[in-house]
């Protein structure tokens, strides 16, 4: 199905608004509009730095029009009670006493481990009622978990007037995810939904934490999200085990090279001195960071140079490159990226997220947008035997009180 998405930032935004309101309304009963406070958290799609954040290497994602909107009205006891349309409405109510590490593999573990971090940080909550509503899919490698830390913490800063910053937001979104959830991710998701201005791409360093936003013009490329169809599950995935094996593979380079603290600044010459003493497994790991490295370092330097098609490049072998040596893609994906790359007009194209399912992303110039869809949709339905839908962005800013 070809879904070309026309509405801007702003009339997504009001429609998730009447669509939380109704949430709240049908969950604790009639309220006056007055008594909430309504807060938005955009997802994401990383263009470049595949798996680069725990390994402290550079990102290059690119903050989305769609996103989760919440809901929050103050209680005088300590009670919290959560809902979410994505899941059918379903009230998660316990106190905030019972706020505990890896308590619930529930949807509910993401905004619990965000209250759980802010309440760590800043003091004694009062009692919440949240009600959530999203337009971003689950488990589809846009962030929606991150979309829903980052409203959280964000919301709560501004309920108690935390005089706060967008580091600390991020640090604490960050520590929901990693501590309470579960999930060892880096700060890739957090800071690029925190860090986010319009018409731009986060250039993040996640070892030294500098930031820069570059120019995407919205009048040379248009983003397309394709969902492949196939669910992600994080915490159930390989994720933490390549997680696992960076570690155990800078463990091993470091014997010969004590200087070096993350996989980051392993050359290409580090590499090829102490490859023999990796395991296969290992080597195909560290040569993918050795090579994204570089592919990031090209690849902001076309943007620098309004070089389009030169950074699309990059995307392309960055997805070459996690599906052989990380081998976290899938005969969808692939299927996806190879379709997309095929139509003319489209500069690059790779899988988003984690993977392991989920979407492709792609940079298309918007002249193009028409042929790209018919054309992945077509090639997609052909060999995979799958519907899927083809979605148009452009770059947001990042969370806001609205």
């Amino acid at each position: 199905m070809v879904d070309i998405v026309t509405l801007s930032a702003m009339q997504v935004t009001n429609a998730l608004r009447e669509e939380v309101l109704k949430l709240f309304n049908q969950a604790y009963g009639p309220v006056d509009e007055k008594q909430l406070e309504l807060f938005f958290a955009p997802g994401r799609a990383n263009l470049l730095g595949a798996h680069m954040d725990y390994n402290g290497g550079v990102v290059m994602p690119v903050a989305l029009s769609r996103g989760t909107i919440m809901a929050v009205r103050p209680r005088s006891d300590r009670k919290l009670r959560m809902c979410s349309a994505q899941f059918g409405g379903e009230l998660v109510e316990l106190d905030l006493a019972d706020l505990k590490v890896k308590r619930t593999k529930n949807w509910s573990a993401y905004a619990e481990g965000a209250i759980y971090c802010a309440e760590q940080a800043w003091g004694k909550l009062p009692g919440l009622d949240i009600a959530f509503c999203a337009n971003l899919p689950m488990g589809r490698g846009l962030s929606s978990s991150a979309s829903i830390e980052c409203v959280v913490v964000f919301g709560l800063a501004h309920l108690l007037g935390i005089n706060t910053d967008p580091d600390e937001i991020i640090r604490l979104a960050h520590r929901a995810e990693n501590e309470y959830v579960g999930v060892r991710c880096g700060i890739l998701d957090q800071a690029a939904i925190s860090l986010a201005k319009p018409n731009t791409m986060l250039l993040m360093d996640c070892l030294e934490f500098t930031r820069e936003h570059l120019p995407l013009p919205a009048g040379e490329a248009s983003i397309a999200i394709v969902d492949s169809g196939v669910q992600r599950e994080l915490g159930s995935t390989a994720f933490n085990q390549r997680v696992i094996e960076c570690t155990q593979a800078l463990a091993i380079l470091q014997e010969n090279l004590p200087g070096v603290t993350c996989l980051r600044d392993v050359t290409q010459q580090n590499f090829i001195d102490g490859k023999d003493r990796l395991s296969p497994i290992l080597q195909r790991r560290v040569e993918h960071v050795v090579s994204e490295v570089e592919r990031t370092n090209l690849g902001s330097r076309a943007l620098r140079d309004g070089d389009l098609p030169s950074f699309g490049k990059c995307m392309t072998g960055a997805h070459e490159s996690l599906r052989i040596n990380y081998e976290v893609s899938t005969p969808e994906l692939d299927c996806l990226v190879a379709a997309a790359v095929g139509v003319d007009g489209c500069y690059g194209a790779r899988l988003t997220g984690a993977g392991f399912g989920g979407c492709i992303v792609a940079l298309v110039h918007p002249s193009a947008q028409t042929q790209f869809s018919e054309c992945v949709t077509k090639i997609y339905r052909e060999q995979q035997g799958r519907e899927t839908r083809v979605q148009w962005f452009q770059p947001a800013g990042g969370t806001t009180r609205l």
